[in-house]
């Protein structure tokens, strides 16, 4: 399915683009979690979108808006709930989900995310922020989403649950067929973790691609004012100012080869 956007207005934003459901893509820019909201539909703008050949109108909006999953950068802590089954039945309660076997669904909302059922007596609060961060995305997964929509979902995260997040939201793609879109101003983790690539600047779309691609128009981006991925950096410069040959590569031990064989 194909995520279609024709002059999409909100306020000064405007922006055309489409999207192939079967990448994970990145947003990076101004202001990119408005535009995320206005894909996933939580913000309604003037113009068109399509999902595959739907176009989506008022009268069908909120079906639509239901296929999504919006994940905000933090997860909101409720205060009249304690552990995260609670989270879970007010979730269901909040969004009327009708599930024959809520208690079924949640023990299996879990287990996709790596979780054991025991979570669902743990204390939201005594949670670290990975685990929340997971349990934020196993709350949506209650309403079978298609697309999951994220707010710079690897900040505050250490390298390894940086990788760990990731391999979940690839598995969420590759296993069970989700839309992932991110936003994050983070380049190193745009350049390791999307596939696409979008480049807001003046509330619109500037430059899309490949994320790879995109990444190796250095002097474009630097004088637009975006972050270089410190790998493409290197290199970038390597052979800018000491005439080196070698390739831009994802992995630092490629460089390192590669320097080897050619200085």
């Amino acid at each position: 399915m194909e995520i279609k956007i024709k002059k999409l207005c909100y306020q000064d934003y405007n922006i055309t683009t489409t999207l192939n459901t079967k990448n994970i893509i990145g947003i990076t820019g101004e202001e990119t979690s408005q535009i995320l909201k206005l894909i996933s539909l939580y913000l309604i703008g003037k113009g068109n979108i399509f999902y595959g050949e739907d176009k989506i109108k008022k009268e069908n909006h909120s079906k639509f808006q239901r296929k999504n999953a919006y994940i905000e950068k933090e997860m909101t802590i409720i205060p009249y709930l304690n552990t995260v089954k609670e989270y879970m039945i007010n979730f269901i309660k909040q969004n009327q989900l009708k599930i024959k076997n809520p208690d079924k669904k949640m023990q299996d909302s879990l287990k996709i995310i790596g979780l054991e059922q025991n979570y669902l007596k743990r204390n939201v609060v005594e949670l670290s922020t990975s685990e929340r961060k997971k349990i934020q995305i196993a709350l949506n997964l209650l309403k079978n989403p298609e697309n999951i929509f994220l707010e710079d979902p690897f900040l505050y995260l250490d390298m390894k649950e940086e990788k760990k997040l990731f391999f979940l939201l690839n598995r969420l793609k590759e296993k069970y067929h989700k839309t992932i879109i991110f936003n994050t101003n983070n380049a190193n983790q745009l350049y390791k973790y999307s596939e696409y690539l979008l480049l807001i600047k003046n509330k619109q779309i500037i430059l899309e691609g490949p994320t790879k691609e995109i990444y190796l128009k250095v002097d474009y981006l630097t004088k637009k004012g975006f972050e270089i991925p410190e790998i493409i950096k290197f290199t970038y410069l390597a052979k800018k100012r000491k005439k080196v040959k070698i390739d831009y590569h994802e992995d630092i031990r490629d460089i390192i080869k590669d320097i080897y064989k050619h200085v």
